[in-house]
């Protein structure tokens, strides 16, 4: 334990150092204070699959870095070798499991206590929803923006329920939230739910704003961090939110069946449990006594997927040592300079509302098809993603992507519509 706790002070001491002192740009980052950033072309050797192809959909799912790779290999040889649950494998899947929740807590701004694992953002999600005690008449308010990860499960809910589902228009959550939410808020309003990035428009959302407005209504807070974490800075605690979830695979570059769930500690007394079981507390005695675990563990069941745990500290402890004022920086110039090169495409229409966002591009070209669009750029060796909802294509700028990337996608796109 005391080996973890020195690394979450590291962690929470080097991300302060190096945002103080490197200032990023697109072209591969600037010296300042005499730190030397990484040097792109190893930080994409590490992601074997960019020597094939202009990836950029980490909005699905990250490219796999060799590193997350290697670390799933040698946890299910250890397996193999070792059994899965002999005295030692155990020891070792507690400790992985208490080392990402540091590692989670610490990328959050936040301590381990206050992060559950979950299998992705949708469970974490669930876990909210379903644990407010709903009862007939009573209100949710969400945006028409989000991604059915979150409004299948809000609709769900409302109709078991008897509860009321208020969608806020896009063009509304586009603008002042804060509002948009304090007119639909009232006595009766238990949740808000919406995306901190959006998933469609790629436009990121005011949840602080939103955040206020149902904190003055006595609603919850919950937020889908899917395309923010691991994107953007993220501070829920600052945020004023009362639960954040985000995945693994997308931003972050882990494995699949893995997210992380942030719970405020004032709402885990509004928050109960709807799915339990061995890990949510202790002292299991047969009179039925149990004692929940303090923090977010309490959100937790049983068993979760041992071989996945080391593959996701291995890509968090990768991205820690790029350095997450690099990465973020790179991000957000390499969205600027993508939505920059695809306007000067003939045909191309921008849906991403200008100003500083996250990762996400979305576009249209006129007269091609989303779908038949996004197909024949993966023939081409481009890896974008059509989306139904605007119909459009999404492009992700990761902090790999290159210059060259981006003109590769820019070229194929403009000869689509020739």
């Amino acid at each position: 334990m005391s080996r973890i706790r020195g690394r979450l002070y590291r962690l929470s001491r080097g991300s302060a150092t190096r945002a103080a002192a490197r200032r990023v740009v697109f072209g591969g980052g600037s010296l300042a204070c005499g730190l030397v950033p990484p040097d792109l072309s190893s930080v994409r050797a590490e992601l074997p699959c960019l020597a094939d192809e202009v990836y950029l959909n980490s909005g699905g799912a990250g490219p796999l870095p060799a590193c997350v790779a290697a670390a799933i290999g040698g946890a299910i040889a250890g397996n193999l070798a070792r059994g899965r649950l002999g005295i030692a494998t155990a020891l070792e899947a507690d400790e992985r499991q208490i080392r990402l929740r540091a590692e989670l807590g610490a990328l959050l701004g936040a301590g381990p206590e206050d992060v559950a694992l979950t299998g992705n953002t949708t469970v974490g999600l669930d876990v909210v929803i379903w644990g407010i005690d709903w009862r007939p008449g009573d209100e949710m308010i969400t945006t028409a923006l989000e991604h059915p990860g979150l409004s299948v499960p809000l609709r769900i809910a409302a109709r078991r329920a008897g509860a009321t589902l208020h969608l806020i228009p896009a063009d509304e959550a586009h603008g002042d939230l804060e509002a948009a939410v304090a007119r639909r808020a009232g006595p009766r309003t238990r949740l808000v739910a919406l995306s901190h990035v959006a998933w469609g428009t790629g436009a990121r959302l005011d949840v602080a704003g939103a955040a206020r407005a149902a904190r003055a209504a006595g609603a919850l807070t919950a937020v889908d961090g899917a395309q923010s974490v691991g994107a953007i800075p993220v501070d829920p605690a600052a945020l004023g939110v009362d639960a954040y979830a985000f995945p693994a695979h997308k931003w972050l570059l882990g494995p699949e069946g893995l997210g992380g769930l942030w719970v405020a500690p004032e709402a885990r007394e509004r928050i109960d449990l709807s799915f339990a079981g061995y890990d949510s507390g202790m002292d299991h005695r047969p009179d039925g006594a149990l004692t929940l675990h303090a923090g977010a563990r309490r959100y937790e069941t049983s068993t979760p997927p041992a071989p996945l745990l080391p593959g996701w500290s291995a890509a968090l402890g990768w991205l820690e040592t790029l350095g997450w004022d690099w990465i973020f920086g790179r991000v957000r110039a390499g969205q600027a300079a993508a939505r920059e090169r695809l306007e000067r495409v003939p045909g191309v229409r921008i849906l991403t509302p200008p100003g500083e966002q996250a990762g996400l591009v979305t576009f249209t070209l006129d007269g091609v098809d989303p779908e038949a669009a996004c197909r024949t750029l993966y023939a081409r060796g481009v890896t974008v993603r059509w989306l139904t909802e605007p119909a459009a294509l999404r492009a992700s700028i990761g902090f790999f992507t290159d210059a060259a990337d981006v003109e590769r996608l820019a070229a194929e796109v403009a000869s689509l519509g020739g």
